[in-house]
C-alpha cells in the first residue's frame, strides 16, 4: 500500500498494489467527506491478502452496491430482539456475535457474504466448539439474515445460511438418574445438607426445573385435599448475569403451570412453610437464605455426589428426567407427561426425555404375541388363500390391529 499526495500535499490518496495472474494492478482510495482513505485501503489490502485480487475487487463492488455491513445488520437485529427476549438472552446473543461472528465476517458487506463464506465460518469455529455450540452460532447468523431479508425490511437480498452443512451431534445416553442413583443421592444429602435433600425430593416428585423449585414461594402452594404448587416465577440471570427472581416468567408459556404434589413431597413442603410469610421462599439453605445455583452446583451438589461414590457425574436436572421415567412407569400418557413438566410441544418431551421412557407395556407385548401366534391366527398352508379371522375368534386379551396401533401410541 502506497501513500500518494497531490495539490501541494493537501490531497492524500492511498493505492493498493496487487496481482491478478501475472499482471500487476492497483486500486486507489481517495479522500472524501466522511471517508478515511487509509482505513478503506487497509481493509481492501486485507481482502486481497485473504481472498486474492479478483475476489477482493468483487467484494469491493458489492460494498458499493450495498452499504450495510454485517455489523450494522447485527445492531438492527439485536435492537429488534430486545423486545422479544430476556436481557440475559440478549447479552448472550451479543456475546456470541462479538466473540465468534464479528471477527470473521463483521466488517463485510452483507451482499458479499455467500454460502461458501458461511460454510468456511462454520468449519472454522467447529475446530473450537462442540457441534451444538456451532449450531447455536450458525442459528444466530441465520436469524440475522432472515431478519434482513424480510419483505418488511429488505435490508439484504438473500440469506446465505440455508444450505450450510453443520457438524453432526454425538448421540448421548439418557441424562436421567436411575431410581437407585436418586435414592443414593437423597440418602447422602440427608447426611451432608438436609435442606438440599428437601429441594431434591421436590424436584424428583414434581419434575420441576431447579430454577422453578428454588423460586417457589409460600403463596404459590395451595394445600387443600391434594396439595398443588404453581410455577409463577423462576430464578433467572439478568443482562449483567446477576441471579434474580423473574415474576410471571418461565422457560415458556407452558412452564407457567400448576402441579399436584405427591404426599411425601407435600409433607416436606408443609414442614418448611411453618411460620413463613406468603412471599417467603419454601426452599432455602441451612442459614435460611435463597439458594444460588452456581454455589449449589459447585459446592453442595459436589459434596453430595462425593458422599455417594457414584460412578458417573449427574446434575440436579437428572432428577427431572427421573420424574418422567417414573411417570411412564406409573402409566402416565405422553400428553400428561408433557403438561406436568411444562413443555410447549409434546415432541420436546419425547425427543429430550424419550431415553427415559420404557418400551411398550407388557400387556401390549402379550397382545402382539397373540396376534403373531399361528395357533391364534390359524395355520397357513403354502398356496392357500388366507382369510382374515374375525376379531371375535381372537383371544379376549388380543386387540385388533387397528386397536393395537392406537393403544401402542397412547402408552408409548
Amino acid at each position: 500500500m502506497r501513500e500518494r499526495r497531490s495539490n501541494g500535499g493537501k490531497t492524500v490518496r492511498y493505492a493498493v498494489l496487487f496481482r491478478v495472474g501475472s499482471k500487476q494492478q492497483s486500486k486507489t482510495f481517495d479522500a472524501a467527506p466522511g471517508r478515511h482513505p487509509d482505513k478503506h485501503a487497509q481493509a481492501f489490502k486485507a481482502l486481497v491478502e485473504q481472498f486474492g485480487g479478483t475476489k477482493a475487487l468483487a467484494l469491493l463492488e458489492a460494498d458499493a452496491a450495498s452499504s450495510i455491513t454485517l455489523d450494522e445488520l447485527a445492531e438492527q437485529f439485536l435492537a429488534w430482539k430486545a423486545g422479544d427476549v430476556t436481557p440475559r438472552t440478549l447479552t448472550d446473543y451479543r456475546r456470541d456475535y462479538e466473540r465468534w461472528i464479528k471477527p470473521r465476517l463483521g466488517t463485510r458487506p452483507c451482499a458479499s457474504i455467500d454460502e461458501i463464506d458461511v460454510q468456511r465460518f462454520v468449519d472454522d469455529i467447529a475446530r473450537e466448539l462442540e457441534p451444538k455450540s456451532v449450531a447455536d452460532r450458525h442459528m444466530l447468523l441465520h436469524s440475522m439474515f432472515k431478519f434482513g431479508v424480510a419483505k418488511t425490511r429488505r435490508l439484504v437480498d438473500y440469506n446465505p445460511c440455508t444450505e450450510t452443512s453443520l457438524p453432526k451431534r454425538k448421540k448421548r445416553t439418557a441424562k436421567g438418574a436411575t431410581l437407585a442413583e436418586y435414592l443414593a443421592l437423597q440418602e447422602a444429602a440427608r447426611r451432608v445438607e438436609p435442606d438440599a435433600a428437601d429441594l431434591m425430593l421436590f424436584i424428583a416428585a414434581t419434575g420441576w426445573r431447579w430454577s422453578e423449585a428454588a423460586a417457589l414461594a409460600v403463596r404459590d402452594v395451595a394445600d387443600d385435599e391434594v396439595m398443588r404448587a404453581s410455577v409463577t416465577r423462576v430464578f433467572r440471570r439478568d443482562g449483567s448475569y446477576a441471579l434474580v427472581i423473574a415474576e410471571g416468567e418461565a422457560k415458556s408459556q407452558a412452564g407457567l403451570r400448576s402441579n399436584k404434589v405427591p404426599p411425601t413431597a407435600a409433607a416436606v413442603v408443609r414442614r418448611r412453610i411453618v411460620g413463613k410469610g406468603p412471599d417467603d421462599l419454601v426452599f432455602t439453605n441451612s442459614v435460611g437464605r435463597q439458594w444460588y445455583q452456581q454455589n449449589f452446583l459447585s459446592r453442595t451438589w459436589r459434596r453430595i455426589e462425593a458422599e455417594t461414590g457414584l460412578d458417573r457425574h449427574l446434575t440436579p436436572h437428572a432428577l427431572r428426567h427421573l420424574h418422567v421415567a417414573l411417570l411412564d412407569r406409573a402409566g402416565a400418557t405422553p400428553a400428561q407427561m408433557q403438561r406436568r413438566v411444562g413443555h410447549s410441544d409434546i415432541g420436546t418431551t419425547l425427543n429430550v426425555y424419550g431415553g427415559m421412557i420404557e418400551d411398550i407395556p407388557d400387556a401390549v407385548l402379550d397382545s402382539l404375541d397373540a396376534l403373531l401366534d399361528p395357533a391364534a391366527a390359524g395355520a397357513v398352508v403354502s398356496g392357500a388363500v388366507v382369510v382374515q379371522q374375525p376379531a371375535a375368534s381372537l383371544p379376549p386379551s388380543a386387540p385388533r390391529l387397528d386397536q393395537l396401533d392406537g393403544h401402542a401410541e397412547l402408552e408409548g
